[in-house]
């Protein structure tokens, strides 16, 4: 297990994720000036709820370290190292988000604790649907395109923008949720697509 750890760079992706989480109540006022496309408001989306998919693209990144024929080939159960990874990263997050919560009087690290969740989630469904390349474009796409089209009149985000919620949102906590634990059952029990085989030639 050690070994594993190693060669997927566990130590310094939790240390990113720690200096992430500890990073969110010092950026608390700060915006991204992304404009919204459906209201006109140009105030842009808050970074703390962006800056999650820092670490949770660098996760997805440590994960495809080594090559996936060696983990399938493997005596070891790789497949339970990486849900335990992935658990123990949202775990992290959440403890981290709720005691900076509770330092800063601020729910946005409660938030960003819930979107980095979502995050890794939505990669590793990406993961598998199109391939490790295209995983952390995925995460990062999805802050940006909330900004762009989930603000409804009013500056109130639409239910499917869960990134833009409050920190209380049972709806943006279900969601992150249910979409990181959909990523690990298809990362652990089905595994990245293979892509057809060519046809021979004649």
């Amino acid at each position: 297990m050690n070994w594993w750890h190693r060669a997927h760079t566990t130590p310094f992706t939790a240390a990113v994720l720690t200096a992430t989480m500890l990073l969110v109540p010092l950026l608390g006022g700060s915006s991204l000036p992304i404009p919204s496309l459906l209201n006109g408001a140009s105030a842009g989306i808050p970074v703390p709820l962006v800056l999650p998919a820092i670490p949770a693209a660098l996760i997805l990144q440590a994960l495809n370290r080594v090559p996936h024929v060696y983990d399938t080939t493997a005596v070891r159960p790789v497949n339970r190292y990486r849900a335990g990874t992935l658990t123990a990263a949202a775990l992290l997050a959440t403890v981290l988000g709720l005691g900076a919560s509770c330092a800063a009087d601020s729910s946005m690290p409660l938030a960003a604790a819930r979107n980095l969740v979502g995050y890794l989630g939505i990669g590793l469904i990406a993961r598998y649907l199109v391939g490790h390349v295209y995983a952390p474009v995925a995460i990062a796409l999805v802050p940006v395109l909330c900004a762009l089209i989930g603000l409804g009149p009013g500056g109130r985000p639409f239910s499917w923008t869960w990134p833009l919620h409050e920190a209380s949102s049972p709806i943006a906590a279900a969601t992150s949720l249910l979409l990181l634990v959909g990523g690990m059952v298809v990362t652990t029990c089905l595994g990245p697509r293979r892509s057809a085989p060519r046809a021979a030639a004649t």
